[in-house]
């Protein structure tokens, strides 16, 4: 039977991986990780390390960023190769590209990250690929875009509630096309690059993998698929652009910028390489993304 050992499983992403992987027929073992500390249980041999957790939001100094999200994946990634394991997956962020990217990038467009959060996931994918230079232990970078789902957090959730609630949006303008991904295909695709690893050669044993939904869209499409799944519709007004820039200077966040301009993936490597075909549709993800959302607003959980 093969074996994952998973971090982050409380978490959005860690968690439907874990359900994915389990129902795969993969021993799942659900591990806590932090920096500085020994994490709990240690993998086993010839497991397959799945590190999901990380930081990902909020106002916090940079070297917490740089804790969570670069300084332990890279020693979680020496751990596992010390013990034996047979690969490294680590998820990483489209965010490592910079905020724009007209064009659909793919693994080899260059890292421009913006702001702490970025910086900290391309300084992992820096350091652990020179690790894997020197442990040899098989290494596949993952970069979702934007994901979203049933048990969605942070922006996207906040996006849905005011969108229930009839609130009026500046986003009427948003038109920049950006990549996304649903939880479920983010998962299945995971454990796809989970299954290859342990048997993958030079060079194809440390590799950079985009994923997508295979649709991309605007955020004010975005905001009127999910209105409508919601039974609402969007109230949508133009946000003209020093009014943008200025929002985003007094909240100390690019939030309006990632909202409006493009940000496009190529993941057309995955799925050659791996034959992979999402499971989930764009409507399909959206659809379930919203049902959880009314179910968990109607008994206050959101």
């Amino acid at each position: 039977m093969r074996a994952a050992w998973v971090t982050g499983t409380s978490g959005f992403v860690g968690g439907r991986l874990a359900e994915r992987l389990a129902t795969a027929g993969w021993r799942v073992v659900k591990a806590r990780a932090r920096y500085g500390e020994v994490p709990a249980p240690t993998p086993a041999p010839a497991s397959v390390v799945f590190h999901v957790g990380g930081l990902a939001g909020g106002r916090r100094p940079a070297a917490d960023f740089h804790a969570a999200n670069c300084a332990l994946p890279v020693a979680l990634y020496e751990l596992a190769a010390r013990r034996g394991c047979g690969g490294f997956v680590f998820v990483s962020s489209a965010k490592v590209l910079g905020e724009i990217a007209p064009q659909p990038a793919d693994e080899s467009a260059p890292r421009r990250p913006v702001g702490a959060y970025a910086e900290s996931k391309s300084l992992a994918e820096e350091r652990l690929c020179a690790a894997h230079l020197r442990r040899g232990l098989p290494l596949a970078i993952v970069r979702p875009p934007l994901v979203y789902g049933a048990g969605a957090r942070g922006g996207f959730r906040l996006l849905s509630r005011c969108l229930a609630r009839g609130v009026p949006l500046p986003l009427a303008n948003a038109s920049g096309v950006r990549s996304v991904v649903s939880v479920a295909n983010l998962a299945d695709a995971l454990a796809r690059v989970g299954e290859r690893l342990p048997n993958a050669a030079p060079p194809q044993d440390m590799a950079t993998w985009h994923v997508t939904d295979g649709e991309d869209l605007s955020t004010a499409r975005l905001c009127r698929m999910l209105a409508r799944h919601l039974g609402r519709g969007a109230s949508l007004w133009r946000l003209p652009s020093p009014l943008r820039a200025a929002a985003d200077r007094l909240l100390g966040e690019a939030v309006f910028t990632s909202a409006f301009a493009p940000l496009r993936l190529d993941d057309s490597a995955l799925r050659q390489a791996l034959d992979w075909r999402q499971p989930q549709s764009l409507e399909e993800g959206i659809r379930d993304a919203t049902r959880w959302f009314a179910k968990a607003a109607g008994g206050a959980g959101a």
